[in-house]
């Protein structure tokens, strides 16, 4: 089995109302987030918006988000369940900067656009899924056509092994882990939490574990631990942490031990067989 082929259709739009939606304001906006966030905001710009993660002191994942610039303000957008945690997170270090965080989940909803079709709200270029698209933000009183199904983005994200915040990204997860350096990590911008560790991480080479992707014939109960023996002894040497059916079969994200390397097929719990592509 191979990862099967995404079709796209001429526009997909998916609702992102699960996003949590701040806005940062102020002088000093540009300068506080560089020291908070791994991504270099100055990339950030009207017409396109960057990745970046937001580490703790031991290079440890504490968020993740979206940056734009809108309206001369420094727009951000996180997934929902990170509302509260992020946003206390970015707010905890503002003392004597200039600089506010708002909270504008509520009056705004985005969308995510694959496709040539324009239409007439802010926009911005944007790369969630492993496909060039755009962002589209609107007043939570308007509405863009939906047309592709949620199983069909899982489908892709998993497709193009983009990590997802509650499935591959954890507060357990270093970012190389989930290889985010290209997307979400700039080695050249200065200093800002957590990238000490990280950088020391670039330079070593070496992580406990590693993104990859899996397929495997049968429904799995996520998230399963995997072993290297059917029989299911000894420590896990791989999780699956995501997964979709595509046409019958079944694919999956997720990690593989360093220690388990050279092994591409596992067993579950139950001794169904997963192997890594």
């Amino acid at each position: 089995m191979s990862i099967i082929p995404i079709h796209l259709p001429t526009e997909a739009i998916r609702d992102l109302s699960d996003r949590a939606i701040f806005r940062v304001t102020g002088a000093d906006a540009e300068r506080y987030l560089n020291g908070q966030v791994s991504q270099d905001v100055r990339l950030a710009t009207e017409e396109n918006a960057v990745y970046s993660i937001v580490a703790n002191f031991k290079g440890k994942l504490e968020g993740d988000c979206y940056i734009r610039r809108y309206d001369g303000d420094i727009w951000l957008d996180t997934c929902a369940s990170q509302r509260e945690s992020l946003f206390a997170r970015l707010d905890r270090y503002l003392i004597a900067d200039d600089a506010e965080i708002i909270d504008e989940t509520s009056n705004y909803i985005l969308y995510h656009q694959i496709g040539v079709i324009t239409h007439d709200f802010p926009h911005w270029e944007c790369n969630r899924y492993g496909e060039p698209g755009r962002d589209y933000l609107t007043p939570v009183t308007e509405n863009l056509p939906l047309t592709f199904k949620e199983t069909e983005w899982e489908h892709l994200r998993i497709t193009n092994m983009i990590p997802r915040w509650g499935y591959e990204l954890t507060g357990d997860v270093l970012p190389p882990e989930a290889k985010l350096e290209e997307r979400s990590i700039s080695y050249t911008k200065g200093c800002y939490t957590g990238q000490e560790v990280i950088s020391r991480m670039k330079s070593a080479g070496k992580t406990n574990r590693h993104l990859v992707q899996f397929e495997f014939d049968q429904e799995i109960e996520i998230p399963c631990e995997l072993y290297i023996s059917s029989d299911a002894e000894g420590k896990a040497g791989a999780e699956i942490t995501s997964a979709c059916e595509v046409e019958g079969k079944w694919i999956g994200l997720g990690y593989r031990t360093r220690k388990a390397e050279g092994s591409s097929v596992f067993y579950d719990s139950c001794g169904n067989s997963v192997t890594v592509i």
